[in-house]
């Protein structure tokens, strides 16, 4: 077994962009897996890399692990739990790309299991949750040690394409969908509230050419573990943004209840709307050409510095990437595939953690920014 073989799992749309960023480097020996073979060849095609189909039905997922150093688990999120449990089996370090607010938790209960084989984990290293945690730890460290008692962080996208200016899909369907109708997670004054999905809306100000956008509350994970490790803070709050079109359009939807699962009665029979929406929108996803989308991450932290009220605010910005990767993906693959190569290089310690305590920020920042996300921080006074 090589010491530096890694496996990505998935060979879907974040597994290809996290295969394609590992093999800029030429010392990843990599291994492209998904329970369909074919689609894992493709992938490990344009990587330069060795492709490998497995049954998922039969367990096998193990065995094919004991031969990799290292894991980055580009999957939904349910499956999570599944395949830490096959990398404990192996042997294998691993990462995944998150787990929502609850999964996350018990993912984290792995810890002891893992730190006792010798082993590292990381949840939820994608853009965000990801790089927002990593700024959040960033940011905390830039103030008075243990002032932090607020964080912020909200994402914010737009696509300058033609099709850009109006409503579309800019993701997974489903996803968005989830975004405006699961209840969201929220840690306030110490408490941890559940409030409704797409709540808490505010317009959030990014740097042109996204600008002025409504963010809402939805369900991450960022509230989960940055009030368990960033000392003091009293609030944790995650907001997404999105095109006032887009997001003005999804709220509509789910209001009139296309985004029900309960079967409604037409002339041929009971029908899901949710289904129906989403094989609808689906049409308008993936349309070929160019990417032209950016993205920003933005995270405050509030606190005090040399005693003063103080706001240390973080801003990451991604653009399509030389490979022809959208901004988007990009940005959620580049910080997994930056975390395979540390897990295989021993620098991330035993056990289960989320990105806030797997890494040294500087030194993880830095490495964002070798690779081509523009990351920039200042400290503001936080004025009444």
């Amino acid at each position: 077994m090589s010491v530096r073989r890694i496996a990505v799992l998935g060979a879907g749309a974040m597994g290809s962009a996290a295969a394609v960023l590992l093999a800029r480097h030429d010392d990843a020996d990599l291994l492209v897996l998904d329970v369909d073979g074919g689609r894992a060849a493709r992938v490990a095609e344009r990587a330069g890399a060795e492709g490998r189909g497995f049954d998922a039905n039969a367990g096998e997922l193990a065995a094919v692990l004991k031969d990799v150093s290292a894991v980055a688990a580009c999957l939904p999120y349910r499956l999570n739990l599944e395949v830490m449990e096959a990398a404990l089996a192996a042997g294998t370090h691993y990462a995944d790309l998150g787990g929502l607010y609850h999964v996350t938790l018990k993912q984290w209960e792995l810890h002891d299991r893992f730190r006792d084989a010798g082993l590292s984990a990381v949840m939820g290293i994608g853009s965000a949750p990801g790089i927002t945690n990593v700024l959040a730890r960033l940011g905390a460290d830039r103030l008075d040690e243990g002032s932090a008692r607020s964080i912020d962080m909200v994402d914010g996208s737009v696509d300058r394409s033609g099709s850009g200016a109006g409503f579309g899909v800019p993701y997974s369907v489903e996803t968005i969908l989830d975004e405006f109708t699961l209840p969201a997670i929220v840690f306030e004054d110490g408490e941890v509230h559940e409030v409704p999905a797409g709540s808490g809306v505010v317009d959030w100000e990014f740097p042109e050419p996204i600008g002025s956008q409504p963010a809402m509350y939805t369900l991450h994970s960022e509230p989960a573990t940055l009030p368990r490790t960033i000392p003091g803070v009293r609030d944790v709050r995650w907001r997404l943004a999105l095109p006032r079109a887009i997001h003005d359009g999804f709220a509509f939807l789910v209001e009139t209840g296309l985004a029900s699962r309960d079967p409604v009665m037409t002339s041929t029979g009971p029908v899901a709307p949710r289904e129906v929406l989403v094989g609808a929108l689906e049409r308008l996803a993936g349309e070929d050409g160019e990417p032209e989308d950016e993205e920003a991450i933005d995270v405050r932290v509030t606190g005090t510095s040399g005693g003063t009220p103080a706001i240390s605010q973080s801003l990451a910005r991604l653009r399509p990437s030389p490979e022809g990767l959208s901004a988007g993906a990009f940005g959620t693959a580049i910080p997994i595939a930056i975390t395979a190569r540390w897990l295989v290089e021993g620098r991330v310690p035993p056990g289960v953690h989320p990105p806030e305590t797997a890494f040294d920020p500087e030194a993880f920042v830095a490495d964002l920014e070798r690779e081509g996300v523009e990351v920039s921080g200042d400290l503001l006074p936080d004025r009444p």
